[in-house]
Parts: structure tokens; C-alpha cells; sequence
């Protein structure tokens, strides 16, 4: 017998055709009219949609007479094709009639974050939003998949992240035990899929007491794991412990800090990384970008290094990246201004991402855009206060950009340390106020961890004195609030998020530049001190890059 599946979109092409052809009236059995306007439909498409349509086929006109036909045009497109297409504006309105119609509208997602990307993963039919989800589950699954929202995805889904090639974990051990999640999680009903996704486990990665210990025990009534299992431990037995062929390459491992460049040039030219595998520090010299000063983020697999000082503190323009897998260096378009003591961070907008360049000496209330499929840098709408020595961090594609220096509007070349908090709308391309902070702080460092905002040490300038504290600001309530000291006052450190936990790195303590490690730890409320940095260095940047690459 021969049997030929369909292409993955033949159904959708068909739903099409109907759809247009209810707008040239080919095909329809039933029309209603709204205000003067008429509807040409397929009752068994509609239908098919909800029962709704069945029961009420002869109602349809009264049904939809007190709504827009731009939500009417919306609903029939969304019966026809699965796709939601409507402004902000009629949005409500679209709910409340999918609701009377009974129609199971999945839900819409304007942003994608730790919280809610398997959830947007599962039920989401935009294509950039479930990239961004999917690319946050691939980079986070070592927490992830111990969530609820892991264990109800379906099992095509559940196959789409463990065969992907970006998937980072810590060991292979946490894919097999993600698989023994899932299926434990309705045994009954999953049973039949612990075939399918045990072939996306990397048997030869594992440890021979593992396969047998583990793997083996949970696997023994599924005849083709069974199968499998035994060939990769015969493989090990005659290998002496090791694969005799290594079928599968290495998982990604989420497990390196970059630590890039400082506030002199000897420095400014190393990149300071952490192996989290091995907890310890290893030091990259000469890596050819020689400036301070300078802002890096990362975008895809490139390291850009923005702006800076060169050695006869000159301010620059230039942007240069490092390619993280062959460690070649290149050049892109400089900045429209040149920045030094400045903020950078990126968002990802319409499939690209976009690097912002923000304040700066000599610009303080400039911000421009670099956009990667075009690289080209373009003026934003400028900052509200003009600021430099700030911090920059990103929530919900909103930028919230924390104190700073400001230069007072007189001849007297006097400065003031600000606690304003400035956010910008990437939508509107506009700047509010937010909640200030509790204190005025100079040369500080923020990060986001679980959707809040971090913000520890610096300078007040004002007082004259460095700071030990940590505020934490909560963007839904638009609140500050104090959280446990830094062990020392330090300005210009380091913080990153690794591995579910807070680090704050290296920074000057007014005697001397830092080497210094902390991770907070959430159980204790207490910062404990890790291996130190290669060198002691202050104004750098932290980048959590994948554990292949080549720095």
C-alpha cells in the first residue's frame, strides 16, 4: 500500500482559497448582513469553529450587528486562517465577540519574557514571538523544565526543544531526566511516546552508571529504548568507559561569563572568563580592541564593543564585534556620536536585534539604534535628563535607564548625582519617569533577575561617599524597595545573572580596584564570596555567552 503524507501547510493553503473565496461570493451557502453590508460564508468552515455558528446560522446578522466590521472582518479571518489581525484599539471588542461566538481564541502576547515563554511557546500563532520563546526556553531549560508550563507541553513541542542544535544545558543528564518528567507527568496516556523521545536523548554523553542506574531502570518496558540502550552500553564496555563512535555532539552549556573590557587600556583589551563547569577564572589577552570606556553587548554570536577612550582620551565612534565561534574581528558603521561612559543594551524588534547606545560624555541626552539586518545607527527621541555614568537595563521591551551624573545648566561646570529613573517605549519612541530611587547613585551596575530590577553600588556624589546598598524595583508596581548590602561599598562592578543566581564582579572600593566575586544566594539572603577575577578591573561589562565559543 502506498501512502503519501501531506505537505506541512496543504491544509492551510486550502482554508485560504475559501477565504478568499468568500470575498469574490464563490462557494458560500450562507450570507448575513450587518448595516447594509453582507457576509458571504462557508457554514462548515465556521462550524468547524465553533457550534455556535450551527445553532444560530439563521441569527447571524442580529448576532454581529453591535460590533465594527473592522472586529467582524477580524473574526471571519481569524475562523478561515488561525490569524489574529487587529489594532490595539478594537482588540477588547475581538475577545468579547470571539467569546458570544464561543470561539477558543488563544491568547495574545505583546511581550515574552522568563515567566511566560512556554506558555507563549504553546499558544501563540506569531512566528516572532515564538522564536523569542523558543530561543529563552533553548538558553533557560535548565530551570525551565522542571516548570508546570514544561510538563503540559505537547509531546511535538517537548521534541522541537531537545532535538534543537542551541538547546544549552548543563549535562545530558538534565535532557533524560526532562524526558522522565514529561512522561511521568500522564503515564497512562504518554507511555507511547517515550520511543520518539529517548531518540532525542544523547545516549553516548551519558555516564555508564547512568544508562544502567537510571536510563535503563525507567526504560525497560519500551522494547526500542531497550534496544538502543544496549548498544550504547556495550559501546562504553568496549570502549574502556567511552563511546567506541561519538554519534552525538556536545549540548551547548550556558557556561561561560565574559567579562569585557575596563576604564584603562591594558585592561580594556582582555576579556576575563568564568567556566562555570570548572568555578574558576581564566584571563584573554590581546584581543585587538584597544579602548575604555567602551559598552559591549552581545548580539546572535557576535560580541559588539561600542564607543570608548583611546589612548589620548579621545572619544570614538567606532563599533567593532568579535565573532564568538572563530574569534575573528571586523568592523561595522560607527556611531552618529561618539560615547564614552555610557549605557548599551539591546531589544529584539520585527526579527532583528536592535543595540541602543545610550547617553554618554559629550552626548548626555543622546540615544541612537543600531538595527542588524540594516547596521545602520539612527537618532532616537533623546533622554528626558541628560545623564552620563548611568546604568541601562532592559524589562518588557521597556529600557529603564537608573541615576547617573547630570551636568547642572550654569557656568560653573558642577555636576549633581541623580535617582531619576527614565524608561523609553520602544512602541512610541518616547521617554517617561518612573519611580525614583531610594538613593542617588553614580557608577553603579543593574541587571534584571525574574523580571526585577537590580541595582547595586555606585557613588553619591552629593554625600561623598560609595555605596554598599542594593535597591530592587518592581515595574508592575512601580516600587523601590531595599534589598541585602553589597559585603563592601564599591563602584563600577559587574552584575550578571548566571545560573538563576545574581554575581556582582570586580568594581574600586576607594583604596583599590576589585577582584572580587559575589553570588547572592536567595535562601541565606546573604552575598557569598566565589573565585576571584584574573586581574582586578572596574567599568566592565558582563556577557553570559554559550560554552563553545571560542573566548
Amino acid at each position: 500500500m502506498f501512502v503519501s503524507k501531506p505537505k506541512s501547510d496543504f491544509a492551510a493553503n486550502r482554508l485560504e482559497y475559501l477565504y478568499d473565496a468568500t470575498k469574490k461570493h464563490k462557494h458560500c451557502d450562507v450570507i448575513f448582513f450587518v448595516r447594509n453590508r453582507s457576509y458571504y460564508v462557508h457554514l462548515v468552515v465556521l462550524s468547524a469553529c465553533s457550534e455556535f455558528f450551527v445553532r444560530n446560522e439563521d441569527k447571524l446578522s442580529e448576532t454581529f450587528s453591535d460590533f465594527d466590521f473592522t472586529v467582524i472582518d477580524a473574526i471571519m479571518k481569524y475562523c478561515y486562517t488561525g490569524e489574529i489581525s487587529i489594532d490595539d484599539h478594537h482588540y477588547q471588542k475581538f475577545l468579547e465577540l470571539a467569546s458570544l461566538l464561543e470561539l477558543k481564541v488563544p491568547p495574545q502576547y505583546k511581550t515574552v519574557d522568563l515567566s511566560n515563554c512556554i506558555e507563549v511557546l504553546k499558544l501563540t500563532n506569531d512566528s516572532e514571538l515564538k522564536k523569542k520563546a523558543m530561543d529563552l526556553t533553548l538558553e533557560n531549560f535548565e530551570t525551565l523544565h522542571k516548570t508546570q508550563d514544561f510538563l503540559n507541553l505537547p509531546v511535538s513541542t517537548v521534541m522541537e526543544i531537545l532535538n534543537s542544535d542551541d538547546l544549552i544545558v548543563p549535562s545530558e543528564e538534565d535532557v533524560f531526566n526532562s524526558v522522565k518528567s514529561w512522561i511521568n507527568y500522564d503515564d497512562a496516556s504518554r507511555k507511547n511516546d517515550l520511543a520518539q523521545l529517548m531518540n532525542s536523548v544523547r545516549l553516548s554523553l551519558l555516564s555508564m552508571e547512568f544508562l544502567v542506574k537510571e536510563v535503563m531502570k525507567f526504560c525497560n518496558s519500551c522494547a526500542e529504548c531497550v534496544t538502543s540502550l544496549r548498544q550504547a552500553i556495550l559501546d562504553k564496555i568496549l570502549s574502556n568507559g567511552k563511546s567506541l563512535i561519538q554519534r552525538e555532539t556536545p549540548r551547548r552549556k550556558k557556561g561561560k561569563i565574559a567579562l569585557v573590557g575596563g576604564d584603562t587600556l591594558d585592561v580594556a583589551d582582555t576579556i576575563d572568563i568564568y567556566d562555570g563547569e570548572k568555578k574558576s577564572w581564566s584571563l584573554l589577552k590581546g584581543i585587538g580592541i584597544i579602548k575604555s570606556r567602551s559598552a559591549s553587548v552581545i548580539v546572535g554570536d557576535w560580541l559588539v564593543i561600542i564607543g570608548g577612550l583611546n589612548s589620548s582620551g579621545e572619544i570614538l565612534t567606532s563599533v567593532e564585534y568579535i565573532d564568538l565561534k572563530n574569534g575573528q574581528k571586523h568592523s561595522l558603521k560607527p556611531l552618529n556620536q561618539a560615547r564614552s561612559y555610557f549605557s548599551a543594551v539591546t531589544l529584539h524588534r520585527d526579527s532583528s536585534t536592535d543595540v541602543y547606545a545610550i547617553g554618554g560624555c559629550g552626548c548626555e541626552n543622546s540615544i541612537e539604534r543600531w538595527n542588524s539586518k540594516t547596521r545602520d545607527w539612527e537618532i532616537m527621541a533623546p533622554l528626558l535628563v541628560a545623564v552620563y555614568v548611568h546604568s541601562a537595563s532592559v524589562i518588557d521591551d521597556k529600557i529603564y535607564v537608573t541615576g547617573g551624573r547630570k551636568w547642572l545648566m550654569d557656568e560653573s561646570g558642577k555636576y549633581m548625582t541623580i535617582n531619576k529613573v527614565q524608561m523609553y517605549s520602544v512602541e512610541s519612541n518616547s521617554w517617561t519617569y518612573r519611580a525614583q530611587m531610594i538613593e542617588e547613585r553614580e557608577y553603579h551596575s543593574s541587571v534584571v533577575f525574574k523580571r526585577k530590577l537590580f541595582v547595586a553600588g555606585g557613588h553619591n556624589n552629593h554625600m561623598g561617599y560609595y555605596l554598599d546598598s542594593v535597591e530592587c524595583y518592581d515595574s508592575d508596581a512601580n516600587l523601590w524597595t531595599s534589598f541585602t548590602k553589597l559585603p563592601k561599598p564599591a563602584i563600577e562592578t559587574s552584575l550578571c545573572c548566571f545560573r538563576n543566581k545574581i554575581l556582582c564582579m570586580g568594581g574600586h572600593d576607594e583604596n583599590t580596584y576589585l577582584s572580587d566575586v559575589w553570588e547572592y544566594d536567595d535562601t541565606t539572603k546573604t552575598w557569598n564570596a566565589l573565585n576571584s577575577l584574573s586581574i582586578e578591573r572596574r567599568y566592565s561589562n558582563a556577557h553570559i555567552i554559550p560554552y563553545d565559543s571560542i573566548i
